[in-house]
């Protein structure tokens, strides 16, 4: 791919070998090697909690090295303070993922994110592991955990269920938390039935999975801080637009112009229970849906998934004369995402004010793969993240292979 740019540019046919070593003497010169990169990781981290207070950063070493008095890197976790803040206003949900790292070094990245007000991924924390492992990501989760914030919404929710129904609590701790499904939550996921996490790595890390630690953990700040700055930007014209929901929520108004043409059957007065049926079209249409007001749901599914009463709960709210909008929930609340993002981050000073690392990190060399300019191998299962870069990677391969024909 990157000889092919040459080509583009400059009308030279170089080949890739010689392209791949001219890209990897640039990144050095802008980014530092990958060994003088995690050397400086531990004074990078030290000012990203000293000019942020309240930045979280955890260290996991692998061993000490008594003949150098380096420290060798096993995993590391940060997560930024004002995303710490900002969960407390967004969904009840984590959403993890992770994702390869195209280092010197055998790496991996791990990423949990939230949703906020405007269904948009706001992330919540990095780790960078030599695997994607049981221990890697029990590692992880703790952490996350703790201090994300310190489990708070997790045990609050699962007391909130033991105050109600004991069995349902034990059998909720019981299993894999990845097993509770969008069919069975009773709505808990907001919606939320992917990670979404390829919006998150694409947004956070794309064009970075290729550099140096530290310049990555830099990348994570930089775009990090731009979703802040222009979502802030974007709830204070909501505000001033007198909105009381996030554009997204405005579905409502879409789904209430659709309603208008439903037919409705009431059932019954208490539970404001109704039968619609949809408007009968070219090739679809006639589909009837059962609506139960008193329980916030309808057989479509939409009202449960998005929180937003669906064009069929609409009707039977108007034959019931229930304001509709009353039902709409509150984390769609203008005020809650503009709270999200209020805490604004702070600048770093150059690195001559920088404080000198606690201590000295170095790679684990054990763990270092080939830097012959050809194809890795990876016994990683591809996820949705992947896939992308590995199209790019064949189209450049297959543009190589014309060019020598």
């Amino acid at each position: 791919m990157h000889h092919q740019t040459v080509k583009d540019h400059t009308g030279y046919d170089i080949p890739y070998q010689k392209a791949w070593y001219s890209l990897k003497m640039a990144r050095e010169i802008v980014y530092g090697t990958w060994e003088s990169s995690v050397q400086k990781l531990p004074k990078y981290m030290g000012a990203l909690k000293k000019y942020n207070p309240g930045t979280i950063v955890e260290w996991e070493h692998k061993a000490f090295q008594p003949s150098t008095g380096a420290h060798v890197i096993g995993y590391v976790f940060w997560a930024f303070a004002p995303c710490i803040k900002g969960f407390q206003f967004c969904r009840n949900v984590i959403s993890v993922d992770g994702t390869h790292l195209y280092t010197k070094y055998r790496h991996k990245m791990l990423i949990a994110a939230a949703m906020d007000e405007n269904q948009q991924v706001l992330p919540l924390a990095f780790a960078i592991v030599d695997d994607e492992s049981t221990s890697s990501w029990k590692w992880f989760l703790t952490l996350l955990s703790r201090h994300e914030y310190q489990i708070r919404k997790f045990n609050r929710i699962m007391e909130e269920i033991k105050s109600q129904n004991i069995a349902a609590f034990e059998f909720l701790d019981k299993i894999n938390k990845e097993k509770w499904t969008a069919s069975h939550d009773g709505g808990w996921r907001t919606g939320i039935l992917t990670t979404n996490m390829s919006e998150c790595i694409n947004g956070v890390l794309k064009g970075a999975r290729h550099l140096p630690l530290t310049a990555i953990v830099e990348i994570t700040l930089v775009r990090t801080v731009n979703y802040f700055v222009t979502r802030e930007r974007r709830s204070h014209a909501m505000v001033a637009n007198g909105q009381l929901w996030t554009d997204f929520a405005y579905k409502f108004n879409q789904w209430h112009q659709k309603s208008i043409d439903h037919t409705v059957t009431k059932y019954n007065h208490r539970q404001q229970s109704a039968s619609v049926v949809t408007k009968r079209q070219l090739g679809f249409g006639l589909n009837t849906h059962v609506v139960k007001i008193t329980n916030r749901e309808c057989s479509c599914g939409k009202w449960t998934q998005f929180g937003i009463p669906c064009s069929h709960a609409q009707k039977v709210c108007a034959a019931y004369n229930i304001n509709a909008a009353s039902l709409v929930k509150n984390y769609y609340d203008v005020q809650a995402y503009k709270n999200t993002y209020s805490k604004a981050f702070q600048p770093l000073y150059p690195e001559n004010y920088w404080d000198a690392p606690e201590f000295w990190l170095v790679h684990d060399t054990t763990i270092r793969i080939s830097t012959r300019p050809d194809r890795n191998q990876t016994s990683r299962i591809h996820n949705e993240m992947d896939w992308r870069q590995t199209r790019e990677r064949q189209q450049a391969q297959q543009r190589e292979n014309s060019s020598r024909q």
